[in-house]
């Protein structure tokens, strides 16, 4: 994966909620927490699409996997790194 990869995969972490609506899991690139979609219940910008926030973390850090990206620990692990500048929890 490249920095550009996960710099071009930041814009489907906001102002998402039909897309993440259509997914069948979710990841949440600051905790690496997985999750079904039916699970966030936590919403900022509600009158725009929404952004969730994760149930564990609240952070508003969620990709769906109806974007069309690898929602996996390694994915999230990468734009942990590039969005928190920092090793993802547990490494």
């Amino acid at each position: 994966m490249t920095e550009f990869d996960v710099v071009a995969a930041y814009k489907h972490s906001s102002h998402h909620r039909r897309e993440l609506e259509a997914s069948e899991h979710c990841g949440y690139f600051y905790c690496l927490a997985m999750f079904g979609p039916a699970e966030i219940t936590l919403w900022l910008n509600q009158e725009d699409d929404g952004t969730a926030q994760c149930p564990l973390c609240c952070i508003d850090s969620v990709i769906g996997s109806a974007s069309g990206l690898p929602i996996t620990r390694e994915f999230l692990g990468e734009m942990h790194r590039q969005w928190f500048n920092e090793p993802p929890p547990g490494e």
